[in-house]
């Protein structure tokens, strides 16, 4: 019988949007006790609302197509740059979707992480002089030993590789330029897709401002009806003054490429915690800082305060931190779907472009925009 009813409750996922119920979680976990039974009933409402909106936009693929027609909107061919309706340029780091950063807040380095790396591209600019030096310097000696040994006049000993000669033509026989293309376009999608999941903070390690720090990792109640949330975060609470914070997010900055499923953000400790609005989980607000937080699905599962067990003496254990963050349950290298990381869906962002089209009318008219064919 418990076979039976886990094959039938699989079976209904299976079939969510396409006639099947959708699955709603109806436990209360996340919700303050605290709040009216009609405020408890309204957030309720609204994740079945978000449940019933998710499940159905995951089975339309005209909306799918429509969205990523808007997302990988290249200008100039295959090296153009990338743009979208909702990108904000003029960051610190680049450019960011406007769902997540704040162009007058977000972005930038405290003074003693600038300092860092500053210094460390130095020493990397230096090694690759001195590895460069010696390079040339490798290449003369083996061009010394070759006319030596060329002056012997061993002729008998060198092979014939003319028979070798076509595999460096351009045109190698039997090669499809179809499946040339092929990859090209899929180098290219997966370019753009890790572009814009930076844009979004996955993938990266962003410095946030004290107010929006915590909304930027999933933290905290949020009664939005479509709320969007990472499974995994890490955020540090750094103390501008802290050697060891500079270490930890220098480090940071290196695993988040690694783990594109996970949100790493920073923020200024003593003014974001004042900012932390969560579900009652305050007790790790007591801890010292610097401080670092693993949040899953918006909740704080492990936090250290002070960061002492990262630090052997003046060092930072770099496996230690990985360890750590990896036994939370926060680390995600597949990183989430298009459609699940942007918190502005493609219908409101329609809506503002019509919107913005039409009180340019009177500005000598609009160019014609090339549409999506669904084939209706």
């Amino acid at each position: 019988h418990t076979n039976r009813a886990t094959m039938t409750s699989t079976s209904k996922q299976m079939f969510e949007g396409v006639g099947a119920p959708v699955h709603v979680d109806k436990s209360t976990a996340g919700i303050d006790p605290t709040l009216d039974s009609c405020c408890q009933r309204e957030i309720e409402t609204n994740r079945k609302q978000s449940a019933v909106e998710k499940t159905l936009r995951a089975h339309d693929r005209v909306a799918q197509a429509e969205n990523e027609r808007r997302q990988f909107n290249n200008t100039g061919g295959a090296g153009g740059a990338f743009r979208s309706f909702n990108l904000v340029h003029g960051l610190s780091f680049g450019s960011g979707c406007r769902c997540c950063y704040d162009p007058n807040t977000d972005g930038g380095d405290y003074e003693l992480l600038a300092a860092a790396k500053e210094e460390l591209m130095a020493n990397l600019i230096n090694e690759q002089g001195d590895e460069d030096d010696a390079s040339v310097e490798h290449g003369r000696h083996l061009s010394d030993n070759n006319r030596e040994r060329d002056g012997d006049g061993d002729d008998d000993s060198s092979d014939d590789d003319s028979e070798f000669d076509y595999l460096l033509d351009d045109d190698v026989p039997g090669l499809s330029s179809e499946y040339e293309n092929q990859r090209r376009a899929e180098l290219e999608n997966l370019a753009q897709r890790a572009e814009i999941l930076h844009h979004h903070g996955y993938g990266v390690h962003r410095q946030m401002h004290p107010q929006r720090v915590f909304a930027a990792a999933g933290y905290g109640t949020d009664t939005m009806r479509d709320v969007v949330r990472p499974k995994g975060s890490v955020i540090h609470l750094f103390d501008a003054f802290s050697p060891r914070s500079v270490a930890l997010d220098l480090y940071l900055e290196r695993i988040a490429a690694k783990y594109a499923g996970t949100k790493f953000v920073r923020g200024i400790g003593v003014a974001s915690i004042l900012y932390a609005d969560g579900n009652g989980d305050d007790a790790w607000k007591k801890g010292d800082l610097p401080m670092l937080l693993a949040v899953r699905e918006g909740k704080v599962v492990a936090w250290n305060a002070g960061l002492k067990d990262f630090f052997s003496s003046a060092d930072l254990e770099t496996r230690v931190v990985e360890q750590w963050l990896d036994r939370a349950g926060v680390l995600f290298e597949s990183p989430p779907s298009l459609d699940e990381i942007c918190r502005i869906r493609p219908e409101e962002t329609a809506l503002l472009e019509n919107m913005m089209k039409l009180n340019r009318l009177g500005d000598g008219g609009l160019e014609e925009e090339e549409r999506y064919n669904c084939g209706v």
